[in-house]
């Protein structure tokens, strides 16, 4: 039966069904009645069927007492008792005249709503038993990682709260630091620093709030009892895990290789110490006039050539050997060896140098003095010789090819180094030697000559072999896999930006190489030369928004102190003391950090201690030839390891950006 209701009565939902017979009229006494029945606890009935028969006759004021009985009885059974899920349901909302209209809402539950997540600032406390043993440069990387968000595992030295989510670090390496830069109070060695270290280097009161939020701890440089090894190869070579390293042969076995795959990189020139060719690929016009200009400053510069462009026929690769004696201590050419890609002599000269000869170096060489005395061929004659044979745009291929090139005093652009790419069972920055891969790899015996040196031919022809080899294998062939590059790691895994700055890459060079297969964009990762501390800094300026990682090497104070010896393409030594040099990086350092943001990190990590006693003493070492060498090695073993144990005491300082200044 159809029922007819009140002109401003909503519709009734279809869900409930309303018995209209009992309603007889909207007067106060029917009101009053319904007003019992709807409030009786003992009735049975939803408050939304109360509600709907209420609804559906006109208002009066017992009826709205009634409605905000109802309200305040619901509002105290969601406070009192868990709300249950509906589907849908009804609210009543009263306007300006009195009437009721209804809305449909989503739920009947509470909604709760989630806090925003504050940025609250980056907390880092170093753990009191690592301020005074130390960490490692693998610690330092652990750290590098973390903070990049290329690992959720926080390294175990330190405890970090509040890690940013968009972090940006600066890694700087400055060899040359000594206890006492980290005054007040002199210090015989790092580790006596421990947890007393809060001064970055040299206090100043312009640098208060740098050294507030800095802590300097111990760090072991990476090394053996008897060895020390580079601490800035060692934080850019990550380790790989078992499945890692599987997962990256699989990937490296199914990439075809040829030769021009195998050439090596401007960078790889660079860090391997090999004269540039002015075209070398990746020479930017900066770079190549400054090739050029620096080449010709040399006094000895009439005798180097560079190989230049031109048509011929025959092979385009060649394997390349040369043999050496010492004329006091520089390593003079007496024999000189070209092998075609089929293996067939091309060139093998014996050369008579123009200085004395003090050391023939028999057991390596195989040169004597009665085969040199009939030679007229001069090193000019070779370097002609060799100009018209090999094309600068022809493959050379040898083993630390440098070492030839530099003897041979010639400049080539296109290099493959077996030294290169193959590895050393122990990984890098470890060279293999050429008689371990002829006997791992090719299963020959070489420069067993019983006294008789070494033979160029012989040496040649086994660097082209093994190159063959790499060919038909793959670039897996040959490789350790034991670690991958750290801005590789970082773009392919975080996708962070990385910027390289130090002196063994080259100008405006971007992009990370990496001949074991990796997949970074090389727009995440870019490589500038730097020759001095000042084209870091500015380059740290310059990039400081672009980048979300830096790491770079300051050598000037290596230079002022003796540990290293200053290149030669510096040109001369600017003559400032050691003070003056770290006030300086001070004064930059408080630069960068006021330029990072809130919760950046720098990292100003020594990389290793005194290293002039175990460097001359190594000096001392060489001088010798193979045998009386590893006699005086044994006899100086005390000595040598007291140097490389002071070589390896050294120090990091952390800094971290906790707060924005005003």
């Amino acid at each position: 039966m159809a029922t007819d209701y009140p002109p401003d009565s909503p519709t009734i939902s279809p869900r409930k069904t309303v018995n209209t017979s009992a309603v007889q009229s909207p007067s106060p006494n029917g009101a009053a009645a319904r007003i019992d029945k709807a409030l009786s606890p003992n009735k049975s009935g939803s408050m939304h069927e109360k509600v709907a028969r209420l609804s559906i006759h006109g208002i009066d004021p017992a009826e709205r007492n009634l409605l905000k009985s109802l309200q305040d009885k619901a509002s105290n059974n969601e406070d009192n008792s868990a709300p249950k899920r509906r589907r849908s349901s009804v609210m009543l909302h009263g306007n300006q005249s009195g009437s009721f209209s209804r809305k449909n809402s989503v739920t009947s539950m509470k909604v709760i709503k989630k806090k925003k997540k504050m940025n609250k600032p980056i907390e880092v406390k170093l753990l009191e038993k690592y301020l005074e043993k130390g960490i490692s440069i693998k610690d330092i990387r652990d750290l590098t990682l973390f903070m990049m968000s290329a690992t959720n595992n926080m390294p175990q030295w330190l405890t970090i709260r509040n890690r940013p989510h968009t972090p940006k670090m600066v890694v700087l390496f400055m060899p040359g630091l000594q206890p006492l830069d980290f005054g007040p109070g002199t210090f015989d060695k790092f580790s006596d620093i421990g947890a007393k270290g809060k001064q970055v280097v040299l206090m100043g009161d312009h640098l208060m709030k740098l050294i507030e939020n800095s802590q300097t701890m111990p760090l072991t440089a990476p090394g053996s009892r008897n060895s020390l090894y580079s601490a800035y190869n060692s934080y850019i070579n990550v380790g790989l895990t078992k499945n890692e390293k599987k997962e990256k042969k699989e990937l490296l076995a199914t990439k075809k290789v040829t030769i021009p795959d195998l050439v090596m990189t401007l960078d790889q020139l660079l860090e391997n110490g090999y004269p540039i060719h002015p075209f070398t690929k990746g020479m930017s016009d900066e770079d190549r006039a400054r090739n050029i200009e620096e080449n010709k400053s040399k006094d000895d510069s009439s005798m180097w050539y560079n190989t230049i462009e031109f048509d011929h026929a025959g092979s385009h690769i060649f394997g390349l050997d040369c043999e050496m004696c010492l004329s006091g201590k520089e390593f003079v050419l007496t024999r000189v060896s070209v092998l075609d890609f089929q293996n067939n002599v091309v060139m093998d000269e014996l050369v008579k140098p123009d200085v004395e000869i003090t050391d023939y170096l028999t057991q390596y060489s195989g040169i004597t003095k009665e085969k040199l005395d009939p030679v007229t061929t001069t090193l000019k004659d070779v370097q002609h010789k060799l100009l018209k044979l090999i094309s600068s745009k022809d493959i050379l291929i040898g083993h630390s090819l440098q070492s030839d090139l530099l003897t041979l005093k010639m400049r080539h652009p296109l290099i493959v180094d077996t030294a290169v790419i193959y590895d050393h069972k122990a990984g890098p920055p470890f060279k293999p030697a050429l008689k371990y891969l002829a006997s791992e790899f090719l299963g020959v015996s070489i420069q067993n000559h019983a006294g008789d040196g070494h033979d160029s031919i012989e040496d040649a022809r086994t660097c082209l072999d093994l190159t063959k080899l790499k060919i038909e294998n793959g670039l897996w062939f040959g490789l350790s896999i034991n670690t991958e590059n750290l801005f590789v790691r970082l773009s392919e895994r975080s996708g962070k930006k990385s910027l390289l700055l130090n002196g063994y890459v080259s100008k405006n060079f971007s992009g990370v190489d990496d001949h074991q297969g990796g997949n970074s964009d090389s727009s995440l990762s870019r490589q500038v030369r730097c020759t001095t501390d000042t084209e870091v800094f500015d380059n740290i300026d310059k990039h400081i928004n672009d980048f979300d990682i830096i790491v770079g090497r300051v050598r000037q104070l290596e230079f002022v102190r003796g540990y290293a010896q200053r290149p030669a393409h510096l040109g001369p030594d600017p003559g400032r003391t050691a003070d003056e040099v770290i006030s300086e990086t001070n004064r930059r350092l408080d630069q960068v950090y006021n330029a990072l943001p809130t919760g950046a990190m720098v990292l100003l990590v020594s990389g290793s201690g005194d290293v002039r006693d175990y460097y001359q003493l190594m000096h001392d070492l060489n001088e010798l030839n193979k045998e009386d060498r590893a006699k005086a090695r044994q006899e100086r073993e005390e000595e040598l390891s007291a140097s490389v144990a002071k070589a390896r005491d050294s120090v990091v300082s952390l800094i971290v950006k906790t707060e924005r200044e005003t």
